[in-house]
């Protein structure tokens, strides 16, 4: 059977790994995904973005990513399974003055709805011409059918491109209802290598201890 599912969010800001895509700013996303019986899917997401360029006339103000991966069942009980996933960010501008469309590569591999591990690779992380990493995991827990808790980590690998490697974490909570979902959530990154010089004027600072509510509508 092949699903079509979507979902459009409002968060107070667009976090992407340990620092700011929406210059700490409100932002809008949404999503739509379908899915086939045989385990592919496909779909997009959008966002407004900020990189704190404005003074920039061509300053990307929209992220686009088209994904297109394969799910594939580990066991017979469904409980282990593994995605792999292809994503291409569009820019409708620049990023402090550059082309910044790139494709990063996943890998996920999941332990039901409790576990998820994140491996993605980019082979020209923001057209800069370095090759990055990006390592995650993510564990969940139930607290009732309306309310979970959660928390993840992960390592970007990014130090070629904005300067240093980031460390960063997050946990929150999220209550459900019919179709809406809200989430409240800490997060905060840290510098894990010095800094390296680059050619590029963009380097986000990492995030301070920062508070996100998200608020998402779905079908």
């Amino acid at each position: 059977m092949s699903e079509v599912h979507g979902i459009l969010t409002g968060t107070t800001d667009y976090i992407g790994r340990g620092y700011t895509k929406s210059n700490s700013d409100f932002a809008i996303q949404g999503n739509l995904d379908y899915q086939h019986e045989s385990g592919v899917y496909m779909g997009a997401s959008a966002s407004n973005v900020n990189f704190g360029d404005r003074y920039f006339a061509d300053s990307a103000k929209v992220e686009f990513a088209p994904y297109f991966g394969f799910t594939h069942e580990l066991t017979k009980n469904h409980d282990w399974r593994v995605d792999v996933q292809w994503t291409r960010y569009l820019y409708d501008g620049k990023i402090f003055g550059r082309d910044a469309d790139y494709n990063e590569f996943y890998l996920f591999v999941h332990y039901r709805d409790l576990l998820t591990l994140r491996a993605g690779i980019s082979d020209n992380f923001y057209n800069q011409n370095a090759i990055t990493g990006d390592y995650e995991g993510t564990l969940r827990y139930p607290i009732t059918d309306y309310l979970q808790i959660s928390s993840s980590v992960g390592y970007s690998q990014v130090e070629k491109v904005l300067e240093y490697d980031y460390l960063y974490w997050n946990a929150g909570l999220t209550a459900y209802y019919k179709f809406i979902s809200a989430d409240l959530r800490y997060l905060q990154s840290f510098e894990a290598t010095n800094s390296e010089v680059t050619s590029w004027q963009y380097d986000p600072e990492f995030l301070h201890a920062t508070v996100v509510f998200s608020l998402s509508v779905g079908f």
